[in-house]
């Protein structure tokens, strides 16, 4: 169910929140070699960013009031886009020891993921979605055409408990990953509301993605 006016739990650590969290591995030409399995030694897909070692002081406190519809906490399992006619699971992936984020494997089909270094979905605060755009021989990336998606449109998530929380996005904003914007991605919020981010504008050698697209939603309901 729906709580109103319910305390903030903060998930985000001050160490994680200072991190630029771009999404950096996001699949790569078709006919690249497919990169290391998961039980391979990681690389890094995300770095700090450049100005920031420590998060301010700020970056801790939890906002004053709830605002808005929030639930539960309760991790989330599958998620669906109806305008894309998209649906994925969901895998849970984190902080690598070397203050990396971890991401969605690369291959074909591979499910997007919820960063569980943020709140679950329908929570207050800012739940975090993370998928390819492509996948490693083609455009079939669970979030390619993410780019497409306009205010007003619905992404649900449904959860472990039974529950579905039902968000509205609000806003989308593509982001160099030299400028990625931490703190309005990351840092809390006094609503439940929602991520999706993914890589968009293949770079001019056609092998790498310099940009992020974030879409920004907020909850308005359950199912």
């Amino acid at each position: 169910m729906i709580a109103h006016g319910t305390g903030r739990r903060l998930r985000l650590t001050a160490a994680a929140a200072a991190l630029v969290l771009a999404l950096t591995a996001c699949g790569t030409a078709a006919g690249e070699a497919e990169p290391p399995a998961a039980s391979a030694t990681p690389t890094p897909t995300a770095e700090a960013a450049p100005a920031e070692t420590a998060a301010p002081e700020t970056a801790s406190a939890a906002p004053e009031e709830t605002q808005g519809p929030v639930m539960a906490a309760s991790r989330p399992v599958s998620m669906h886009i109806p305008a894309l006619d998209r649906s994925s699971e969901l895998m849970v992936t984190g902080m690598r020891a070397d203050r990396t984020l971890e991401v969605p494997p690369g291959a074909e089909g591979s499910p997007a993921s919820w960063y569980d270094g943020s709140p679950t979905p329908g929570e207050p605060g800012a739940s975090v979605l993370l998928g390819h755009v492509n996948s490693l021989s083609d455009e079939s990336g669970v979030f390619y055409e993410l780019d497409t998606l306009v205010p007003g449109d619905e992404i649900t998530v449904e959860r472990e408990d039974g529950t579905t929380a039902v968000f509205e996005v609000t806003r989308l904003e593509s982001f160099a990953k030299d400028e990625f914007p931490t703190r309005a991605v990351y840092y809390p919020v006094p609503g439940a509301e929602l991520r999706l981010i993914t890589c968009d504008d293949l770079g001019a050698g056609g092998d790498e993605f310099p940009n992020n697209t974030v879409v920004f939603a907020q909850l308005v309901g359950t199912a």
